[in-house]
């Protein structure tokens, strides 16, 4: 069974981001980390989550955190780990493919002028 993170929407968002849904993620060693949601995408009948860190928007080779997503009654994000190696791989490679399909540079934000 995979283990839960927890996920709250960050009630003050930095002005640079204002227009992206950024997510605080409880991690497992008690850290926050604020992510920016990148895509939020169906994969063999689940819902998958592609994160990445806001502190590192800016660099080109960035960390993409990815999870199985669902929500609670009250319509809050459940993160799950994604324990099998196959079905990572073929959750890397569908992002991969929306990556492909949109033009990434319009999933990451920048705040360059």
């Amino acid at each position: 069974m995979s283990e839960n993170k927890d996920l709250k929407e960050k009630e003050v968002i930095t002005d640079e981001y204002e227009d992206e849904l950024v997510l605080t993620l409880e991690m497992e060693d008690g850290t926050t980390e604020d992510c920016i949601v990148l895509a939020i995408f169906p994969l063999e009948e689940k819902q998958y989550i592609a994160l990445m860190p806001v502190s590192q928007a800016e660099e080109d080779d960035a960390d993409i955190y990815l999870y199985e997503y669902s929500e609670d009654e009250d319509e809050q994000p459940i993160l799950g780990d994604i324990e099998d190696d196959d079905l990572f791989e073929a959750v890397c490679d569908r992002f991969d493919e929306i990556c492909d399909e949109e033009d990434f540079d319009e999933l990451v934000p920048t705040t360059e002028a």
